[in-house]
């Protein structure tokens, strides 16, 4: 029996071929391996989300490609099963070249764009102001707001003026370069508030809001410029929980300014009212016919601008109804103050053209009348505002690009869709 059992452990300790066969690991050795795997994969589990915590906390790595596309919107979802008219524009353009290419690389230039759009109304302002600074200081020396100051009128409207003028000219160019941005930005905002003041302009509706207007798209780009500059000092630095109190100031100044940018289209909402209420009696079938249908469209514009502000300003589908408003409203000041049409050159010198250009509604003083303004102050006020409605443009392409903000119906709405191909 012994030597059975010796022939039978002899025959054990090698395999088919004759070779000694493994040794099989002891059970401790096996436990310590299984720990060692399980530490490994708590080690990478840990990582990753160690990184995706980094990334949720620097704002700026979420968007890489442009702020009008998030990468991160339908990424479950199929192109196809988006019908809407972007979508599809979007997909036809995509096979022809990148749109993501496209916004990667002109993204930047549209935001200077729309930066210069803003900033359009001041520039051409202090560039007529140097221009003219003798009949400004005239006509604001003169005004009801320093009139009564007699004698010490003309030295005020001066410094008063020359300080608009330094504020205009310099913070414009300082939000163009972006440097010192956010004291830029409250200059042209305190020339916005003072200006209709200095200028007498205050019964002006429509002076007053497109500047209000105005005052908004500037409070939007001046907390949009601020959380740049927070997310890079953010990411450059250990994560504090201290931000809380900033990023709140920085919902509300937005929100204000996202309430102020809708004011303009209030404003004309309130002329298509007035147009449609005020339709004059006849007996001509013609007539009655005409004035119906102008009845028809005052009232469908009536609406579409209310419902259009009304979203605006609660933040739903905003950035679209933004797009589209931004939109009309530049056809309409191309429309409205073609000053461009107005001048033209002969015998080599620049001369208006009298009979195609009409008086604006403007706020006179009682001793003013229309007739009183000579053909270049006509075209000087065409041509003011003109760069005012183009600014309240860039506004609200501020909107469109940038979102509503924290405070909003809908502050995750995308501009643009998500552009994939289908692949099989």
């Amino acid at each position: 029996m012994g030597g059975f059992l010796e022939l039978v452990g002899t025959f054990a300790g090698r395999s088919e071929e004759g070779q000694p066969k493994p040794k099989v690991a002891p059970c401790n050795e096996l436990i310590d391996e299984e720990e060692g795997k399980r530490e490994l994969v708590v080690e990478e589990t840990s990582t990753s989300t160690t990184a995706t915590a980094t990334k949720s906390k620097n704002p700026s790595a979420n968007h890489e490609l442009h702020p009008l596309m998030n990468p991160g919107a339908n990424k479950n979802k199929k192109p196809s099963e988006d019908g809407s008219l972007i979508q599809l524009i979007m997909l036809n353009l995509d096979e022809r070249c990148s749109v993501k290419l496209l916004l990667r690389i002109w993204g930047p230039r549209l935001e200077f764009v729309v930066r210069l759009m803003l900033v359009a109304t001041f520039l051409d302002d202090s560039f007529r102001m140097a221009m003219h600074f003798t009949e400004h200081i005239e006509q604001v020396g003169q005004g009801a707001c320093l009139k009564w100051l007699g004698a010490a009128s003309p030295i005020i409207a001066t410094v008063m003026l020359g300080i608009g003028l330094l504020a205009q000219s310099i913070g414009s160019i300082c939000l163009l370069a972006l440097l010192q941005s956010d004291v830029a930005t409250m200059a042209l905002v305190g020339w916005a508030i003072a200006q209709p003041m200095l200028y007498s302009q205050t019964s002006n509706l429509e002076f007053m809001s497109e500047s209000l207007s105005l005052i908004g798209g500037l409070l939007m780009l001046r907390v949009h410029l601020l959380s740049k500059h927070q997310a890079t000092s953010i990411s450059s630095s250990p994560p504090s929980n201290n931000n809380n109190g900033p990023r709140t100031t920085s919902a509300i100044t937005q929100l204000i300014g996202r309430l102020l940018l809708p004011t303009a289209y209030l404003y004309h909402a309130g002329l298509f009212l007035f147009s449609a209420v005020t339709l004059d009696e006849t007996n001509n079938l013609a007539t009655y016919l005409s004035s119906l249908s102008m009845f028809v469209i005052n009232t469908a514009a009536l609406v579409a601008l209310v419902i259009g502000s009304i979203l605006v300003a609660t933040g739903l589908k905003s950035r679209t109804v933004a797009l589209f408003l931004a939109l009309i409203n530049l056809g309409f000041v191309l429309y409205q103050h073609p000053f461009f049409r107005f001048v033209h050159r002969t015998g080599g010198e620049w001369t208006v053209d009298e009979d195609y250009m009409w008086m604006l509604n403007v706020a006179l003083s009682k001793d003013v009348t229309p007739s009183d303004f000579d053909p270049w102050q006509i075209y000087d006020l065409h041509r003011y505002y003109f760069f005012l409605g183009l600014s309240t443009s860039g506004a609200l392409l501020l909107l469109a690009q940038f979102g509503p903000g924290e405070i909003a119906m809908q502050k995750d709405e995308v501009l643009l869709p998500v552009v994939a191909r289908a692949r099989d």
